[in-house]
């Protein structure tokens, strides 16, 4: 397994690399050129939404709790649909290249800045999230040692996102999209087979594991503040955004959007299926050790592999695309904004960040207990300072609040969020402060903005 392993990931090098030096300019590198097709774009937002939390988070999620614990990956088909819907065309209309920078093209600088640090800060987590998922998996092989699997696993992804910018990570992320769908697929129609059918299959699971969309062990209150904290970042999200202004036109970003939230829901319930499979095999079993147990004691080695594949492929798309739009965002949208740079500097900068952030994101994966464990701690940070005045400024068009209201918004909301998540920290209220950043992060600026426009006039 060590050899298919190193092939496989010989495999994604070499197609990333395929596309070629990325060249020396922002649109090449950070956006592809502007080119994605329809099959393309939605291929790689479906690789880019099923990533550690989709898969090993989520299976945990189920173990735990049922046929509920799909909802982790179902909100984001719901934040996918809006997307695709409401704010896809608006979004591609901008020409912008970063999530920041459009903030900045509809606000100004400063709150451009404020986004972007933001951003920087919360997507260490998430790509923590993807490693400390890689960890799991790897361990399935049970040979070497994990953490060299890990940085191997890592540095490819490195090397292709270095080579070849955006289209290398889009190329490896509709072919990691097929490998996804494949191993998850065929893992589960293995299981259903040898529990005796679906019929046997069904009946033998625990009690209210199929209880949807509420059961006991998730209420609907834990729905809501899923739906608003996770949801909140594919209807506002820095790889979600890249994905959409890399599309060759607008009605090619709002139909890719809505083809992955299309594609996203068979995937939730396999894995959904998958971790109660685990539950009625082994319970006792820590969460996130539901499908590395699968592959390790109840699959023969073919199916096991072909799990194997589409968790790597799954961990890998999500982290290559969350790396690179974290070092776009410091390169082009931090760094950028206070230092003179020319173009091909700020690409040569982005990709000595990407290196940088892998490096980091590899430390801070030891800390974090486990994969949805640091995916919220980003999410709380992320959804609570930069959501809602972005959908403010997207959807409010020319009666968007001015930058200073929105920077209020921005820094008030992400201090809320930033102040919820970091572990150590005691303050009232805190498990409720990034809803209470979220609600503030809108209320501020719109009241304000309201307040402006009923002063009266100086004279």
């Amino acid at each position: 397994m060590a050899l298919a392993l190193l092939v496989l990931l010989a495999i994604f090098l070499l197609v990333g690399a395929s596309t070629g030096r990325s060249g020396r300019s922002r649109d090449a590198y950070f956006v592809a050129d502007r080119a994605g097709s329809p099959l393309a774009i939605s291929g790689s937002l479906l690789a880019t939404v099923v990533g550690g939390s989709a898969t090993i988070g989520a299976a945990g999620l189920a173990y735990q709790r049922g046929l509920t614990g799909a909802w982790w990956t179902l909100v984001g088909a719901v934040g996918l649909a809006v997307v695709g819907l409401v704010v896809a065309s608006r979004v591609r209309a901008f020409n912008a290249y970063t999530l920041p920078d459009l903030a900045r093209r509809m606000y100004g600088p400063r709150a451009g800045l404020a986004v972007a640090l933001l951003t920087v800060v919360a997507w260490t987590g998430v790509v923590s999230g993807q490693l400390v998922a890689a960890a799991h998996v790897l361990s399935i092989a049970g040979f070497g040692s994990t953490t060299l699997w890990t940085t191997l696993f890592t540095s490819v992804l490195v090397a292709y996102a270095v080579i070849g910018g955006q289209r290398a990570v889009i190329r490896t992320d509709v072919l990691q999209a097929v490998i996804i769908v494949v191993g998850l697929t065929a893992t589960l129609l293995h299981v259903v087979h040898v529990s005796g059918g679906f019929d046997v299959w069904v009946a033998s699971m625990p009690p209210g594991a199929l209880s949807f969309p509420v059961s006991e062990a998730f209420s609907g209150s834990q729905l809501g503040v899923m739906l608003v904290l996770v949801g909140s970042v594919y209807l506002v999200g820095p790889d979600i955004y890249t994905r959409l202004l890399s599309a060759r036109d607008e009605r090619t970003a709002r139909v890719s959007a809505l083809a992955a939230a299309v594609a996203v829901i068979p995937v939730s319930l396999v894995v959904a299926g998958l971790g109660i499979s685990a539950r009625m095999l082994a319970p006792g079993l820590a969460p996130e050790e539901a499908l590395p147990w699968l592959a390790q004691h109840a699959l023969p080695p073919s199916v096991a592999f072909l799990l194997l594949l589409g968790l790597l492929a799954a961990l890998m798309s999500s982290a290559d695309s969350t790396l690179l739009g974290q070092a776009s965002v410091l390169a082009n949208d931090v760094v950028a904004q206070l230092v003179p740079l020319t173009e091909q500097r700020v690409v040569t900068l982005a990709k000595v960040a990407l290196v940088a952030f892998a490096a980091l994101s590899l430390l801070l994966a030891l800390s974090f207990r486990g994969v949805i464990a640091s995916l919220m701690f980003a999410y709380s940070i992320f959804t609570s300072g930069v959501v809602g005045p972005v959908l403010l400024g997207l959807l409010g068009g020319r009666h968007r609040p001015a930058e200073r209201h929105a920077l209020a918004g921005i820094c008030v909301g992400g201090l809320c969020g930033l102040l919820g998540a970091v572990p150590g920290v005691g303050v009232p209220l805190k498990a409720q402060l990034p809803l209470i950043g979220l609600g503030l992060s809108v209320l501020i600026p719109v009241v304000w903005s309201r307040a402006a426009s009923l002063r009266p006039a100086r004279t």
